[in-house]
């Protein structure tokens, strides 16, 4: 029998910052700078928090990962614990609702004007497109922490981000 730190299942793994940045709305290197308007700051702001709430949940799951007390039951209870809670934050994350929140109300000023320039249009369609990408990012993280705590099932219920 092999020991716990050899099982194929159990090697523990940290995810780079380029993991985690590659796989969470990569695209928002794309979107203009932050300091262009709190819409963009927000959006940016929210990107930031899911990197930083990745890389809390993968470390999380390391130090379980890496505890030679625990057995592999064990260990794979608390990754699914550490995995539901994050899951739950993950369905209600504020620094998501203030952003969709921001970037909605502008499209929506910018969809009742008649008279928008060549550029408040183009900034329009920017706006949509980072917004559905900040929606990507959001399933991008729930993939994330279902891979990282190695969980085989979504919950029965299913959160809704948008």
């Amino acid at each position: 029998m092999k020991p716990k730190d050899e099982e194929p299942d159990m090697i523990a793994h940290r995810l780079t910052d380029n993991e985690i940045r590659i796989r969470i709305a990569p695209a928002h290197l794309r979107w203009p700078r932050a300091d262009t308007s709190m819409v963009w700051r927000s959006l940016h702001d929210c990107v930031q928090q899911l990197h930083g709430f990745a890389r809390t949940i993968d470390e999380d799951c390391l130090q379980i990962e890496q505890t030679r007390e625990l057995g592999r039951d064990e260990i794979e209870r608390h990754r699914t614990e550490v995995g539901q809670q994050a899951l739950k934050k993950l369905a209600a994350f504020r620094p998501f609702q203030i952003a969709k929140q921001a970037a909605s109300k502008e499209i929506e000023t910018l969809q009742k004007r008649d008279d928008l320039t060549f550029q408040e249009a183009q900034g329009k369609q920017r706006l949509m497109m980072a917004l559905d990408e900040l929606r990507g990012g959001i399933a991008a993280m729930e993939r994330l922490l279902l891979e990282r705590c190695k969980m085989s099932e979504r919950p029965a219920r299913r959160p809704v981000y948008y």
